[in-house]
């Protein structure tokens, strides 16, 4: 085992798509500070009027997870994919190496890398954001409880798309196939975050005709808003998917310690399940 991390270590620092995930990781935190920037000296009026934590990097500093899920899913499609291509598995097994342990030398080192791809955004949207935006409202503790959160988000996430990164054996199909599933965890959280923020009533409002006639609209109830069971379904695939995680703690409504730890639990689950889904598979997995 630990030769196999020795070696899957140097082949991480000498992989080029790692080092380009980093740079747009990087990248990406500078260029929503520099955007930010620009809007608020473009409406400083605007801004003015708005609280500060609207005016500094607070929504920028965790945001930037919901862009980089789809750099960690081109990565594990590329980086675990080659390995298949060159048949680097097949003589690892040859030499000795058994398949267990081949896996959790996988998610070990994708685990790391997409952890670092991650804390390497916060860590420049806090420097950029200090400098260019006046810092943070956010106190140390709520940073390290938010960045925890999404560092576990990320390991589950990372843990599920090794599934498809390991078991098939194309590389452009595993890569695919890993950017297809992160698409449609997005679309899904998206989904969920609009359903539970829909409003339980429609405001009354008044609107005036072209005949010069106004017409009075009733406060009414919103006929999709959720309740009872299946709300509360909704609301358990918020706190538990790894995506919906990420956005959750984007906003920067992670609401204390009691949805962090529902968020910590279900990430375990994930993670063991996977992985141990997996192994089992890939146990018995025919390789070429």
């Amino acid at each position: 085992m630990r030769k196999l991390l020795s070696a899957e270590f140097s082949r991480l620092l000498h992989s080029l798509v790692f080092r380009l995930c980093l740079l747009f990781s990087a990248g990406l935190a500078v260029f929503s500070t520099t955007m930010r920037w620009l809007d608020i000296r473009e409406n400083a009026e605007l801004y003015a009027k708005l609280s500060v934590d609207y005016r500094n990097a607070d929504g920028l500093v965790f945001i930037g997870g919901l862009y980089l899920i789809f750099a960690i899913a081109v990565f594990l499609g590329i980086f675990v994919g080659t390995e298949y291509s060159d048949g680097t598995i097949r003589n690892k097994l040859m030499v000795g190496h058994t398949r267990r342990d081949i896996w959790f030398s996988k998610l070990i080192i994708c685990a790391v890398a997409a952890v670092v791809i991650n804390i390497l955004y916060i860590l420049a949207a806090l420097a950029f954001g200090g400098v260019m935006l006046g810092g943070t409202t956010m106190e140390l503790s709520q940073i390290l409880l938010c960045s925890l959160a999404v560092t576990m988000a990320v390991l589950a996430l990372t843990a599920f798309l090794l599934l498809f990164s390991m078991l098939i054996q194309s590389k452009a199909v595993g890569s695919v196939a890993c950017l297809l599933m992160t698409i449609l965890m997005l679309f899904a959280a998206i989904t969920i975050y609009q359903k539970l923020s829909a409003p339980e009533y429609y405001d009354a409002y008044q609107y005036t005709m072209d005949n010069g006639k106004t017409i009075s609209v009733e406060k009414e109830k919103n006929p999709h808003y959720l309740t009872g069971t299946k709300r509360k379904v909704y609301e358990f695939l918020d706190t538990t998917l790894p995506v919906s995680q990420l956005f959750t703690v984007g906003r920067n409504e992670l609401d204390g310690l009691e949805d962090f730890g529902i968020m910590m639990v279900s990430d375990l689950v994930i993670i063991l399940a996977a992985t141990g889904a997996g192994i089992l598979v890939f146990q018995k997995r025919n390789l070429k």
